[in-house]
């Protein structure tokens, strides 16, 4: 079938970045991410996403179809991928590009980081498990696999780092879930009361 090809090159760009990200969990002085001022490591890292994306769209294209699921599974597929692409560029915005690169800056605590320490990445999960969904293919299903994979491990290995560069990480770890939990939920519905117009005016 044409859609391996994309399908193993995809594979291939999320192996080569865990590889990296295992080197920086175990290795005693190595860091791949983040990659902070060395444009070599971040320049790596933005060919095996971006590869990841294309191959990723490619697999869609040539593989839709591939597996038989209900016609409105597909439709809230398609549904779910809307917001997750807004909670993925919204959080982007949110935490400025320095920051998304993986270079110092300022600790962002605002926006959707109120609710999540990693909006980015929990936005990235949705998305690729909705347009496999949504798509209907098993190929594209286990490239959000490992996808899912990939965005857990590397919020996962750059905490060490943020709690060395920001006194406030700590602080800001023990009130915000890595992802999403119960005290995001909370913090949503106390947002959402709190921009609602006084029912008394």
């Amino acid at each position: 079938m044409l859609a391996y090809a994309p399908f193993a090159a995809g594979l291939l760009c999320a192996t080569v970045l865990l590889v990296g990200f295992a080197a920086t969990a175990f290795g005693d002085d190595y860091r791949f991410w983040p990659p902070g001022p060395d444009e070599r490591k971040r320049r790596v890292y933005l060919l095996c996403s971006n590869g990841f994306l294309l191959c990723t769209l490619l697999t869609v294209v040539l593989d839709a179809g591939s597996v038989t699921i209900p016609l409105w599974s597909r439709a809230v597929g398609g549904v779910v991928a809307v917001p997750a692409v807004g909670l993925l560029t919204r959080s982007a915005a949110d935490l400025g590009e320095a920051e998304s690169a993986g270079r110092a800056g300022e600790l962002r605590t605002d926006g959707l980081y109120r609710y999540t320490r990693n909006p980015q990445n929990l936005g990235a999960i949705f998305l690729w498990w909705a347009v496999a969904v949504a798509s209907a293919s098993l190929l594209v299903g286990v490239l959000a696999g490992a996808i899912t994979t990939w965005m857990v491990v590397q919020s996962l290995i750059e905490e060490p780092w943020l709690r060395e560069q920001y006194d406030g990480y700590a602080e800001y770890a023990g009130s915000v879930p890595r992802f999403v939990g119960i005290r995001s939920v909370r913090r949503a519905v106390e947002t959402i009361r709190s921009d609602r117009p006084d029912a008394d005016s």
